[in-house]
């Protein structure tokens, strides 16, 4: 189920509707506790929007929060006990009575027919009854408000999102003449040992767009014989990437396991010619010094002009390889650049003739508030692409308070937090539910669309809408391709035309993963990426590992839901 506290609401109360029914309340015998159930659902989800709003900086509304999110999954839990005994009734029992009564309503009351069975969930109602008083008892201490009531308090969609718009890309001659500089350095010989270029800055700032554009510059691709492009995670398997390594570097590992063994190979395939590695986001220099250092440099002292390139936000980082180095810090753009990359986001629009310009001078205010940051301004970009040209609307994003929102951590982007604020609830649980990918995984759009569904995210605006299985198929693809449009997942580099597999940018998954920490728990080469105080896990991603997977992992939360 959902982790979005107006998109679980929603939900909630339709599976409430559904046991509400004259005869479900009969068989139940609790007819009293059904109609609570939705009166008390009803009083609760007006404030639902604040409240899932407030839980980023107000530690007891996060935890005011959790305890009616429980709450929610329990409902949940109801119906699908419910689904699956009355799957159990039907095999061995038919279905003649239950045939009788309303589509929606078969399910439960095939299984209600059996008073042990109706006593267990009767009673479980009961007690979600007194959970949820107290709660709505609880929230009169947050003095929450009515969004729904507050329109302007949620910006609305104006334009229909369209995919057709020009790829978005990095623009200006800055980052141009970088590329040549940088390329004509990695493409001088006359020397044995290897030597390394580090492209230093914050995060977003574009280090990983200026080394894909150095590592495609033409001269460069005709320099090297072999180049390697990896790109390293906090958690990493050393064997894995000795594997990946020797693979991308157009050799064959085997399936060989021994480290000793990998490394001996990497440093015969490097050996081949003249080699380029790229090492893209590294954090520590764990994978250079522990894995990878010793057949670089073996392979290097065959051939002259080989070069490691990394991308970083430490600054001693390239030092502390202890190879000759030279390091390169990117810089914000410059305000003829931001805003041409903020356009760049922005699909024609038919009949219009001024484009943007009459809107330059609040664009401008808005980009003022990005940095300089290339991803914060294609956030923006995206989200402003979704909205009428009109500079209402753009006052609007200008002056949206999630530019003032404390709590979040220094690393993350306060215009990734007005995007999110822009989704809709649905879409807000597909965005947060792609962290669940690591880094360095494809999310393939065969694959999460299905994934998404099958979570309960996607709701067709009318439910006996038919074939109803095709309607939440087009109604995922159509999110999956509004978070391409507002840059909050980017196509791969093999899929930018079709879009048929997408990466996310490791700060804006930091902030998916941030907004779902108190539920989600990633579990990736038996390292545990955040999450270690999730008390009860509701979305479990387990990454491949080559050994049993170290179970105290898991074992140290105490509840898996």
């Amino acid at each position: 189920m959902a982790a979005i506290l107006d998109a679980m609401g929603p939900y909630v109360m339709q599976l409430i509707a559904d046991m509400a029914t004259e005869e479900v309340k009969m068989l139940l015998g609790l007819s009293g506790d059904i109609e609570k159930l939705e009166n008390n659902m009803e009083s609760i989800k007006c404030f639902l929007a604040d409240a899932e709003r407030k839980r980023i900086t107000e530690l007891r509304v996060q935890r005011w929060v959790q305890k009616l999110k429980n709450a929610m999954y329990d409902a949940t839990d109801i119906l699908d006990l419910c689904q699956i005994e009355a799957d159990k009734q039907r095999e061995s029992k038919g279905s003649s009575t239950v045939e009788k009564a309303p589509g929606c309503c078969r399910p439960l009351l095939s299984c209600l027919w059996y008073p042990v069975f109706a006593h267990k969930i009767g009673s479980r109602i009961k007690e979600l009854n007194q959970r949820l008083d107290n709660i709505y008892e609880e929230a009169h201490k947050f003095n929450f408000i009515n969004l729904v009531s507050h329109p302007e308090q949620r910006m609305s969609t104006g334009e229909k999102v369209t995919s057709e718009f020009v790829e978005s890309a990095i623009v200006g001659e800055k980052i141009e003449r970088e590329t040549r500089e940088l390329a004509q350095m990695l493409t001088i010989n006359g020397h044995h040992d290897i030597k390394v270029v580090a492209i230093v800055g914050t995060g977003g700032m574009g280090k990983t767009t200026l080394a894909q554009k150095i590592f495609n510059e033409t001269t460069v691709q005709g320099h090297f014989k072999v180049k390697i492009w990896l790109s390293i995670t906090q958690h990493f398997d050393e064997v894995e990437l000795l594997r990946t390594a020797i693979e991308h570097a157009g050799g064959v590992h085997g399936g060989v396991q021994d480290k000793t063994l990998l490394s001996r190979k990497l440093t015969n395939t490097l050996s081949m010619g003249r080699f380029l590695l790229v090492l893209d986001d590294v954090w520590s220099n764990v994978a250079w010094s522990n894995v990878l250092s010793v057949p670089v440099r073996n392979a290097s002292k065959k051939q002259q002009g080989n070069w490691v390139l990394i991308t970083t936000r430490l600054e001693d980082l390239a030092l502390r390889t202890g190879a000759s180095f030279y390091q390169h810090h990117v810089s914000p753009l410059n305000e003829d650049d931001a805003w041409s990359l903020l356009n760049k986001q922005l699909p024609p629009t038919p009949g219009q003739v001024h484009g943007t310009d009459h809107l330059k001078d609040v664009g401008m205010k808005i980009i003022s508030k990005c940095g300089g940051l290339p991803l914060a301004i294609k956030v923006m970009g995206g989200l402003l692409s979704t909205k009428p040209r009109s500079e209402g609307d753009w006052e609007a994003v200008l002056k949206h308070q999630a530019w003032s929102v404390a709590g979040l951590p220094k690393e993350l982007d306060n215009a990734i937090y007005l995007s999110y604020e822009d989704l809709s609830p649905q879409l807000k649980q597909c965005f947060l539910y792609c962290s669940l990918f690591p880094k360095g995984t494809t999310i393939w759009k065969s694959l999460v669309v299905p994934m998404w569904i099958s979570e309960g995210f996607i709701h067709p605006p009318d439910r006996s809408s038919s074939p109803y299985d095709d309607w939440l198929e087009e109604i995922a693809h159509g999110y999956y391709q509004e978070l391409i449009t507002r840059n909050l997942i980017e196509p791969a580099t093999e899929s930018a035309l079709t879009r048929y597999s997408c990466t996310m940018h490791d700060v804006v998954r930091s902030f998916a993963e941030f907004m779902s920490k108190e539920e989600s728990l990633v579990v990736q080469d038996q390292q545990d990426d955040g999450g270690s105080k999730i008390s009860h896990v509701r979305h479990l991603s387990i990454g491949s590992t080559k050994s049993a997977l170290e179970w105290d992992i898991l074992q140290k939360h105490k509840s898996i839901g």
